[in-house]
């Protein structure tokens, strides 16, 4: 009975979808965070429709990444608006695929990221970039070069081939954070105050 308890238990955990991005809105500034899933595309695209959405001009970013080809079209979207994007370091992050809606931004902020240190594994703030990774047979994530390559595809499509050469700087199931400088000098971050 207590084996087939836990195998109900673990099936319903495993049936219950992630959650996806949460979009909000005050003012002129939007916010985007939570991991990015398949759909959000058009959560992003109804979200912007709104009447209210022509007051935004800055895009708050807070997000562990997810699926690449969600992001794209999202960033699409951000570059499509003319949006300014913006990662505050001291409270969030932008990591992996959200990397790719960060660079979409016509400006592009990175706050408060001084304490952020090249090649931080440890921290989970500021910018972070690693190669791509899928679901593999047994369950787990391991590399994907598709991945990978859908990244950079991102990057130059938004303008900021600096930021494809990160994505060596970690392995897949690891994490590349770079400091205020660093983003600034590959033309991944325009300014680092604002907005």
């Amino acid at each position: 009975m207590r084996e087939m308890l836990a195998a109900v238990c673990a099936v319903m955990l495993v049936a219950v979808p992630a959650a996806a991005v949460e979009i909000s809105q005050r003012g002129a500034a939007a916010q985007i965070s939570g991991p990015i899933k398949d759909g959000d595309q058009f959560k992003l695209r109804d979200f912007l429709a709104r009447p209210e959405a022509a007051q935004i001009r800055t895009i708050y970013l807070d997000s562990p990444g997810g699926r690449i080809d969600p992001a794209r079209e999202m960033a699409r979207q951000i570059r499509e608006k003319g949006y300014a994007t913006a990662v505050d370091a001291s409270r969030g992050r932008c990591e992996s695929a959200c990397t790719g809606l960060f660079v979409a931004g016509t400006r592009r902020l990175y706050l408060n990221a001084g304490a952020v240190v090249d090649g931080d594994t440890r921290t989970k703030r500021g910018l972070g970039f690693h190669e791509g990774n899928s679901p593999q047979s047994s369950g787990r994530k391991g590399y994907s070069g598709t991945a990978t390559a859908g990244m950079v595809k991102i990057y130059y499509e938004m303008g900021v081939p600096g930021a494809a050469s990160l994505i060596t700087r970690s392995s897949f199931d690891s994490m590349f954070h770079i400091s205020g400088q660093t983003a600034l000098s590959l033309g991944i971050a325009t300014a680092l105050s604002g907005p």
